[in-house]
């Protein structure tokens, strides 16, 4: 039985997609991936991506495998070798890269050698921004646009149909139980300080921010990874009521708390993404080291912020966006 099955996989053709970033890219790209799936229902299709992404996209219904993305920087010669033995090891039909990065322009060499050189990769069904390819998106302006619509003209261009709405509701298979500190029937906020691009918002901020929710009915709950310990510290001193998930909650189970959560706050990172994709009131935080016109949150629940830093964004306005309706 096990022989059979191996052999009908090695009959599928293989399609290789790179999101290699994090989740700030790979939950934008939720669509995307869909449509990825829907064109190629009879494919094995391998997901190269990070370690912090790997164990949410293992349960995603788009993936056939998931490749942890490991090397670490250019110069780790090594990892980049054993990488390219696993991905050279079957030959893809076809490569989406929706990173468009040095490392994944590093990995298109090291799979196809020689074939990679100019004038002699017009046959390699490569979907990305490298020029030449069979697939390539040259359009000078694919940089202006904002990453979804980027990903969208390289789907066109490679014959698949529009992006499907990005949807979340196959978490509610994966999750069997979820015990938390606190009742998800009260209000609750989250608040998500992994940092963005620039200097953080100050860790003082969110606990006057943390402060304030509680003192309005609404419990703050910390989430995400990456958060400086010194701000869990401080909304700790500010609001001893807050509940602090961050490093507990998985990303499947973060999905729960949008769908539950009156409101999420937060500056440009992957789980303001994953608020707004899952509905919930999303206030995100941008400095100039981000440009929401090409990377912002999209939802018709969502409120960017935006200053030169994010010192000069007040706790005020936070809570007025969040108390302002939006449809």
């Amino acid at each position: 039985m096990m022989e059979r099955e191996a052999a009908a996989v090695a009959d599928k053709p293989r399609i290789l997609v790179i999101s290699a970033i994090g989740l700030e890219r790979f939950i934008p790209a939720l669509g995307i991936m869909g449509a990825i799936r829907a064109e190629h229902r009879d494919a094995h299709i391998v997901l190269l991506t990070t370690p912090a992404v790997s164990a949410f996209a293992a349960y995603a219904p788009y993936f056939d495998e998931v490749m942890v993305y490991e090397t670490g920087g250019a110069l780790q010669i090594r990892p980049l070798w054993d990488l390219r033995a696993r991905l050279i090891a079957t030959p893809f039909a076809r490569v989406y890269d929706f990173d468009a990065t040095p490392h994944s322009r590093r990995l298109f060499w090291l799979v196809y050698g020689a074939r990679a050189l100019p004038g002699k990769r017009r046959d390699i069904p490569w979907s990305g921004s490298i020029p030449g390819t069979a697939l390539s998106d040259t359009d000078p302006r694919r940089a202006a646009k904002h990453l979804v619509d980027r990903w969208a003209a390289q789907l066109k261009i490679a014959g698949l149909g529009a992006p499907l709405r990005p949807d979340l509701s196959w978490v509610a298979r994966q999750v069997e139980s979820f015990t938390l500190p606190f009742s998800m029937t009260a209000p609750f906020v989250m608040m998500s300080a992994t940092p963005g691009p620039g200097a953080p918002w100050p860790a003082e901020r969110y606990g006057e921010l943390a402060r304030l929710l509680s003192l309005n009915g609404q419990t703050p709950v910390l989430v995400g990874t990456d958060m400086p310990s010194e701000v869990a510290t401080t909304i700790a001193e500010f609001c001893p009521s807050a509940v602090d998930l961050s490093q507990r909650a998985t990303v499947t189970e973060m999905v729960f708390l949008a769908w539950a959560a009156t409101g999420a706050v937060g500056p440009d990172n992957g789980i303001m993404h994953l608020a707004a994709i899952a509905g919930c009131r999303t206030v995100v935080l941008y400095n100039n080291a981000s440009d929401p016109a090409l990377v912002g949150q999209r939802g018709n629940r969502v409120s960017i912020l935006r200053r030169s830093t994010l010192a000069e964004i007040p706790v005020g306005e936070i809570i007025a966006s969040l108390e302002t309706p939006k449809k």
